[in-house]
């Protein structure tokens, strides 16, 4: 695969015509994940129209929002999307009696490998390409995102990569998606309830995930090493 001549054929392209390349390319050897948060109708809806019935994966790491399981079953009843929930080893009650409450705040690197690395890394065997919704615009760390990433495991694909939030947003109100409950009161960017806090005027979209820490990544975008 000449990677740069691919990038730059697929910069060139349509979000549609990138994952629908990704699917006729990689069939069930490609994982598709979605977080279920603000903005993920898009490649969800994307999604149920090109993959064929393949699955959504998703991350319950026993900490989300109620709103965001509730989102997530919304959304699948309404595309018919086919669901595959992966969760931690370790359930909420007893890695709450190991760690106590504050490991989100105390070594919040070792709470997100626990909670959604670990169950991440459990579907990648066998999967030779990994889609996700990462965009260049969402903060400085995701600016050189490009639309296909060479990595010590699957290749990643990033269809919205050159989207903006206004391109979001403008195709969730045409297609007719519906929109995470919380994106009205400032959260522009789900994850954990604990580690989670609105956005606030002139931040990217991602300040609110752990505020007041040096962390901007949960790790499931970085514990993969690029190649090349």
């Amino acid at each position: 695969m000449d990677l740069p001549a691919l990038n730059a054929e697929l910069e060139a392209r349509s979000a549609r015509e990138r994952l629908a390349w990704a699917v006729a390319t990689y069939g069930d050897k490609l994982l598709f994940t979605s977080s279920f948060g603000p903005g993920s109708g898009v490649l969800l809806h994307l999604w149920s129209e090109v993959a064929g019935g393949l699955p959504v994966h998703f991350i319950d790491t026993g900490f989300l929002f109620e709103q965001t399981i509730a989102y997530r079953d919304e959304v699948v009843k309404k595309l018919g999307l086919r669901l595959e929930v992966l969760k931690p080893q370790m359930e909420k009650g007893r890695f709450l009696e190991k760690y106590g409450l504050t490991l989100y705040r105390d070594d919040p690197d070792q709470c997100c490998a626990i909670n959604k690395v670990e169950p991440l890394e459990a579907a990648l065997p066998g999967k030779l390409a990994w889609v996700s919704g990462l965009r260049r615009d969402q903060s400085k760390t995701r600016a050189e995102t490009p639309i296909l990433l060479s990595t010590d495991g699957p290749l990643k694909v990033h269809p919205l990569a050159d989207w903006s939030a206004r391109d979001v947003y403008r195709y969730l109100e045409q297609n007719g998606v519906p929109e995470h409950p919380m994106f009205e009161e400032g959260y522009v960017s789900v994850g954990c309830a604990p580690c989670t806090r609105p956005v606030m005027p002139g931040e990217d979209e991602r300040a609110g995930r752990w505020a007041g820490s040096a962390k901007t990544e949960c790790g499931l975008h970085t514990f993969l090493k690029a190649k090349g």
